[in-house]
């Protein structure tokens, strides 16, 4: 005859504790503000009025073993047990009071694991207190959090550390023939006996995961640098020997590694460097030849100009360039497009741009130490008005005559242009109220002719 399977009560009592969330679970989802009156009348009397009288003595007991007991017992009439309720400093509280105190402190323990209240102790329960303890342990493990940011804990090391982690950075460009580039970074982790590998991405998050005593091998910021990578990366697709950044991603790595000297770069040797400068792409003209170019450079904040032949710039946005082994975030930087196809050739003849554009140069640059004055001859000119009847309007031509050339023109136009219409009045009235609209619009047109350019 076989003999029966012996059993020490432990799933029994799990798949109780877990009827016992089920069941209030359930009476809050479907009885909402009525679920606590929904237990009570669940509840039988002669169930409710056991648990009320093992609550009673509990609460004067004085002997810490019984009053463990009954409390056991209690929680046993519920289909819980004591492991239900981790922690190791709500029962010395609870055995510091007596009385209702410490059915107060038996009603704050269930509020605490988010289980429901039953209903005799539901009247117990000081739901004011236990906001204010809420309140206190959110500060305190804010404050605990503040204390690790600001004075990360250091690892104990028993021995000198064995392993390192070197970061080595390329920019390459992004595809062949492109005038773009990317940051490839590949990873090196250096033992003694094996020497330097390098290793792949699910390698270096296999070293937070697979082992605790990895983290004594390495220094604290190596270990440091894993961390972050592996929380950076955990659910990243990424498997090769090495990770290829730019735009965002890469803009994430300068910020957080690039004043550290953490990121090697290979080409030109030395640290690559980021401390959140600044740049702007900046108009200029410069001399192609027998031609006046038009062209860009990349101006520093300290004032300094870079040609566009000593910069890589990122692809993707925000834009970054590098500058030998500093990067620099540019600001207001135009699409990859524009900017592959400006890269290779950065000038361009001041014929082919428009009047409007070369005008815009001039008005807008021309206090940044560049003549723009080489753009366009600057006439000045006499204003002259010329009036014409037609119909009942009289319309009002604004002419602008150059003393440079002698010749006419319209507000930089070849043409003549009409900028606006005087009625004439009717007879036995008079136009006093108009003429000073009218004289402001003549003085306005008078002023926008005085200054007329043209292309050189």
């Amino acid at each position: 005859m076989p003999k029966p399977g012996r059993s020490n009560g432990t799933s029994s009592r799990a798949g109780q504790t877990a009827k016992y969330d089920a069941h209030h679970n359930v009476l809050d989802k479907a009885y909402g503000a009525f679920a606590d009156l929904r237990r009570q009348l669940a509840d039988s009397k002669t169930a409710v009025a056991e648990r009320t009288e093992l609550l009673h003595i509990f609460s004067n007991c004085a002997d810490s073993q019984r009053a463990f007991l009954l409390l056991e017992d209690y929680f046993e009439k519920l289909a819980l047990a004591r492991k239900d309720f981790p922690g190791t400093t709500w029962w010395p509280r609870m055995l510091a009071v007596t009385g209702k105190a410490r059915l107060e402190e038996a009603a704050l323990l269930f509020l605490k694991n988010n289980r429901s209240l039953p209903t005799e102790l539901a009247p117990h329960a000081n739901l004011t207190r236990f906001a204010e303890i809420e309140a206190a342990e959110q500060e305190e493990k804010f404050i605990q959090q503040l204390e690790q940011w600001l004075l990360p804990p250091r690892p104990v090391h028993l021995d000198a550390p064995r392993a390192s982690l070197r970061v080595l950075c390329t920019a390459e460009v992004v595809a062949e023939g492109s005038s773009l580039y990317q940051l490839k970074m590949e990873f090196f982790v250096f033992r003694p006996r094996a020497g330097e590998k390098k290793r792949t991405l699910p390698e270096l998050l296999d070293l937070r995961t697979r082992a605790a005593h990895e983290q004594e091998l390495f220094p604290g910021s190596d270990w440091e640098c894993i961390q972050w990578l592996t929380d950076l990366y955990a659910k990243s697709d990424e498997t090769g020997d090495c990770i290829r950044l730019t735009g965002t991603a890469l803009l994430e790595w300068l910020s957080r590694w690039g004043d550290t000297g953490r990121l090697e770069l290979s080409s030109p040797p030395g640290v690559l460097i980021f401390r959140g400068q600044m740049a702007e792409l900046a108009p200029d003209l410069a001399s192609d030849g027998d031609d006046l170019a038009f062209t860009h450079y990349l101006k520093l904040a300290d004032g300094s100009k870079v040609p566009l032949s000593d910069v890589k710039f990122f692809a993707a946005t925000p834009r970054l360039a590098l500058i030998g082994n500093t990067a620099f975030l540019v600001r207001n930087g135009p699409p990859d497009e524009l900017l592959q196809a400006w890269l290779p050739k950065p000038f361009l003849a001041v014929r082919k741009l428009s009047h409007r554009l070369l005008t815009h140069l001039r008005r807008s640059h021309g206090k940044n130490g560049t003549d723009w004055e080489q753009l366009c001859q600057i006439h000045t000119a006499r204003p002259q008005f010329v009036f014409e009847l037609s119909e009942e309007t009289v319309r009002l031509r604004l002419l602008a005559s150059s003393e440079v050339d002698e010749s006419n023109r319209a507000s930089g136009s070849a043409m003549p242009m009409r900028f606006s219409s005087i009625p004439s009045p009717m007879p036995g009235t008079t136009n006093r109220g108009k003429r000073n609209t009218s004289a402001t619009r003549l003085s306005s047109a008078c002023s926008s002719a005085l200054e007329s350019s043209s292309p050189s």
